[in-house]
């Protein structure tokens, strides 16, 4: 056996020795749980006060993230994309959400911020990805001029398959 494990031993109980003699040896094992019982104490106190922080910072990524929905909603609008629908349900699913008293705090201001992301990224999705803007002159789109109203918008072949073998 190494000698600095064994004095590291002898050293251990001559500081359990005098501590015992501080404390009195009759109230040892309550100083230990005394002990215990405040570092279990901070812990609590500890996990709590970070708790109410994330509390916190969850509720204001909720409300951040439906303001940038709201906001890429009306831009979304500007520029021609049906979003009218899509705003009011996710709207009333978040007011839903946050003022009734249905679900946890925690859990209620979660669900509100998932939706909300879910209702940004939909709106970057369409902002990012919006089909070209219709020239008012072919409300149809790409229909040929003069087809009447209605009509297909299919393949400059009139609707026939263009899938014949090459010669």
């Amino acid at each position: 056996m190494n000698r600095t494990t064994v004095t590291s031993v002898w050293i251990g109980g001559v500081v359990l020795m005098v501590l015992l003699y501080l404390i009195g040896p009759q109230h040892f094992i309550q100083a230990c749980e005394d002990l215990v019982a405040r570092i279990w104490w901070t812990l609590a106190d500890l996990v709590e006060s970070l708790m109410l922080r994330a509390f916190d910072a969850v509720r204001a990524a909720a409300i951040a993230l439906y303001v940038v929905f709201v906001v890429l909603g009306i831009m979304a609008r500007r520029r021609g994309i049906h979003v009218g629908g899509v705003l009011l349900i996710v709207t009333v699913l978040f007011l839903i959400l946050v003022r009734t008293n249905w679900y946890d705090p925690g859990t209620k201001w979660f669900s509100a911020a998932v939706l909300a992301a879910v209702g940004a990224a939909t709106m970057t999705g369409r902002l990012l990805h919006a089909p070209p803007a219709r020239d008012p002159a072919r409300p149809w789109g790409n229909a040929p001029t003069g087809a009447p109203a209605g009509a297909p918008t299919g393949s400059p072949t009139g609707g026939q398959s263009d899938s014949r073998p090459a010669p």
